[in-house]
């Protein structure tokens, strides 16, 4: 099998010698070591969406990115929550209080949703690899690149001797059971209190007010839904973020775990988000009403 291999931090611009065929090429590296379990691939056919923990590169990758728009007028918009004793009394409990500060209008860039696969040739050799899907060969090929090299430090271009079965097991993103009891706003807290973390960069207590309804679970999201906890009611699955800058999501309940396994990008394509209501000053308003809508209580 031809080869071609990249090494660096990035790549500004996609070099390819002539003699391989773009659209028939497939980017990734060789399973020398732990190359597989990095980014949680364990059995051949598994697909993951790289958490967004490596860098910049996976995080534009799992999250999408947002700029502001220098071009238009300033706006007034929720920037972090701040957890603070009402008027100074440290005898009281602590207040959440929501911080605006007039900002520029942000674009948001949706996720490049590059996914990872294990492969297995008929040697036996195993190699991890991009899913190259049309659109990312056409439009984010070098990001794709981008990704390898932040992860790896190096990333391959193969010939087309890699033939991708579609018929292996798929098997993306997980979500993990929360201890019996505990609750995410508490989990959380303790995750940031072991690790010696404030919590002021997180908004804490829209969990808390998501945890105020009657979920018959909750669960914790890892890799491409980091930071995401999914509740699920009776007929929805509510997925919520800590993290500023994310929203919250409804879905069916029915086949969540399938759904939930998805890029936010598959959802929309797929018509499978029934609701997205964004972190704004107005988001409690807003769940309530699309709650009692749907009869979520």
């Amino acid at each position: 099998m031809k080869s071609y291999c990249i090494k660096g931090k990035r790549i500004r611009k996609v070099n390819i010698p002539n003699e391989f065929d773009i659209c028939k090429i497939q980017i990734g590296v060789p399973v020398i070591g732990d190359e597989a379990e990095k980014v949680c691939l364990f059995e051949q056919g598994d697909m993951v969406l790289p958490c967004g923990n490596f860098g910049v590169q996976s995080r534009k990758n799992a999250y999408g990115y947002t700029y502001a728009d220098k071009t238009k007028t300033k706006e007034r918009r929720y920037v972090s929550t701040n957890w603070v004793y009402p008027f100074g009394n440290t005898n009281a409990s602590m207040i959440a209080a929501d911080i605006y500060k007039p900002c520029y209008p942000k674009v948001e860039v949706p996720p490049y949703a590059i996914e990872l696969k294990l492969y297995q040739d008929k040697n036996g050799q195993k190699y991890v690899i991009a899913d190259l899907t049309n659109e990312i060969r056409k439009m984010h090929l070098k990001e794709a690149i981008n990704l390898f090299l932040e992860i790896y430090g190096v990333c391959y271009i193969f010939d087309e001797d890699i033939q991708i079965d579609n018929s292996t097991r798929r098997q993306r993103c997980n979500w993990e059971i929360l201890p019996a009891g505990e609750m995410p706003s508490k989990h959380i807290k303790k995750q940031l209190a072991d690790r010696g973390q404030k919590t002021d960069t997180y908004s804490i207590y829209r969990l808390e007010y998501m945890e105020t309804f009657k979920a018959e679970k909750v669960v914790e999201g890892i890799n491409g839904f980091n930071g995401y906890y999914a509740f699920v009611f009776k007929n929805y699955c509510v997925l919520e973020s800590a993290v500023y800058g994310n929203a919250t999501y409804i879905i069916p309940k029915e086949d969540w775990e399938i759904l939930s396994q998805k890029t936010k990008k598959e959802l929309f394509n797929e018509d499978k988000v029934i609701a997205k209501l964004d972190h704004t000053e107005k988001w409690q308003q807003n769940i309530k009403g699309m709650f009692n809508k749907l009869g979520i209580f």
